[in-house]
């Protein structure tokens, strides 16, 4: 339904208060349990997470990107019976592939603990994580149901709700079991307390849908949705390789350590992580509406602001990486800082991909999904094998970003293809431009006072003031642009829109 950009605003802070707090509850996760575990316990738990992740893609089978565009598409066509048809019934199609999810995971416990972990005694552990797999795809299937809906609010309230459960029953278990079999009882309790609360949920905010759906035919939505699997699992190749790599050449304890900084470097991406639950939605409705011109509009506010939030904060924690690091895990993980930084690098370069993605799926192009994943995967695979004997984490990190640069470059074709894809260049040489004297100020400063943990704070804020002292004198925001900002936001938080004006040329 459509919104004021107020409304929608506060839904985005939703979305990033969500975010945000599976953000850093998995990071007090990971920061916690690297006391309680040896390194080589933490490598293990990463490859459980990232077993865990291969199967959810699998057997989720694309269906959460398809319920998201599909709801969003009908409402857009304002047919709200359709749209509530579509999400029921990709539910059902969720429990079945999950339980036969469920069953391969089950069966294959052994083979994939002798694999990966080099030994039999995690099977009772993998065996378990097939509950945890079950909940995991109904989860979000059910998210990505709430997003298609454009109940982004409900959405950030569970998602808060369901991942400090998530992970703080896994940390309470291990804290008094002392056993990493807990750690995935803590985390199957908190997945399926989410599946009951957002399936309550769903039912209860579509209750009025009345009316007679459309029929949706199931070539149409595997059209979508294989092409979103076959490149979910593509990426995940591509995202998990250098891993999978390292575990092999070195021992599990340089696993956790990269793992470790591998956690550092991804959760600067609850940034953007919001505003792609927001963009594919909108821009599903607004394909439904015909709408081509807002498409392209909106392509390139999203462009400049991915870039304006994301780029200086990533390039700050390349520049701190080491304090960061040492802050979180201790000194014995430091030798992930520079990988950490090689990483953020990458990222900040190829950030606004992020944008084309959810413009492509919007346009239904998934099958695009497939060459930039393949080309992602070819690219961080070959690095890896070639860097990793000769530069360990290092060289892992370096196969692990070009994955960033080889998607961007097919991405941006085919986005362009489209005709819906815009972004305004000059914006984005003021983004960089500031980021780059943030960054100078603060190693100017690293040199002079050195880098010890207690001017960590003091650096950030320096970093801060800044950027915003350049977005204010680069004229980045113009009038017309802070007040659309500062309409996002709510009456009760008055100093934003201050700090906007603030920093606006206006």
């Amino acid at each position: 339904m459509p919104q004021t950009s107020s409304l929608l605003g506060i839904d985005a802070l939703y979305q990033f208060t969500g975010a945000g707090a599976q953000l850093f509850s998995g990071a007090l996760f990971y920061t916690v349990i690297v006391r309680f575990f040896s390194a080589s316990q933490v490598g293990a738990v990463a490859l459980f997470i990232a077993i865990i992740g291969l199967f959810n893609l699998i057997f989720s089978f694309g269906l959460g990107t398809a319920v998201q565009h599909f709801a969003s598409y009908h409402l857009g066509r304002q047919e709200y019976a359709t749209a509530k048809s579509i999400v029921f019934k990709i539910l059902i199609l969720g429990i079945i592939f999950s339980s036969i999810g469920l069953i391969t995971m089950f069966y294959l416990a052994k083979p994939i603990s002798i694999t990966f972990m080099h030994t039999a005694q995690y099977t009772p552990i993998v065996k378990l994580l097939s509950i945890v797999l079950v909940g995991d795809v109904l989860f979000g299937l059910l998210n990505g149901s709430a997003l298609g809906l454009q109940l982004f609010r409900a959405s950030g309230l569970m998602n808060i709700i369901i991942w400090i459960t998530y992970y703080s029953t896994a940390l309470v278990l291990a804290f008094l079991l002392k056993s990493l079999y807990y750690v995935v009882v803590g985390w199957s309790v908190g997945i399926f307390l989410g599946v009951i609360l957002y399936l309550y949920l769903i039912i209860k905010s579509t209750k009025n849908y009345k009316g007679r759906p459309r029929h949706l035919t199931p070539s149409l939505l595997f059209q979508f949705s294989i092409p979103v699997l076959l490149s979910s699992i593509i990426s995940y190749g591509a995202t998990y390789i250098d891993r999978f790599i390292v575990a092999g050449l070195m021992t599990l304890s340089a696993l956790g350590v990269y793992n470790f900084a591998l956690l550092v470097a991804s959760s600067i991406g609850f940034i953007v992580a919001p505003l792609n639950n927001i963009m594919l939605p909108k821009f599903s409705e607004f394909y439904g509406e015909g709408n081509r011109e807002n498409i392209k509009n909106r392509t390139a506010i999203a462009t400049t602001v991915v870039a304006g939030v994301y780029v200086p904060a990533a390039l700050g924690v390349a520049v701190l990486s080491k304090m960061i690091i040492t802050l979180l895990a201790g000194k014995y993980y430091e030798e992930g800082s520079d990988a950490i930084s090689i990483i953020m690098v990458f990222s900040a370069l190829f950030v606004t991909s992020n944008v084309m993605t959810q413009l492509i799926a919007a346009v239904r192009e998934t099958r695009v999904f497939i060459y930039s994943s393949a080309a992602s995967l070819a690219s961080n695979a070959i690095l890896s094998i070639i860097l990793i004997p000769h530069f360990g984490i290092e060289g892992a990190s370096i196969g692990f970003s070009s994955i960033y640069a080889a998607s961007f470059f097919v991405l941006y074709k085919y986005a362009k293809k489209t005709g819906f894809y815009q972004a305004n260049v000059y914006d984005l040489a003021k983004v960089w431009g500031s980021s780059l004297v943030m960054v100078f100020v603060v190693l100017a400063f690293e040199v002079r006072f050195g880098t010890s943990i207690d001017l960590l704070v003091p650096y950030i804020l320096l970093g801060a003031v800044v950027y915003l002292g350049m977005i204010k004198s680069t004229r980045l925001i113009h009038r017309n642009e802070a007040l659309f900002l500062s309409s996002l936001f709510p009456q009760s938080m008055p100093f934003i829109t201050k700090l906007i004006r603030l920093i606006s040329s206006e």
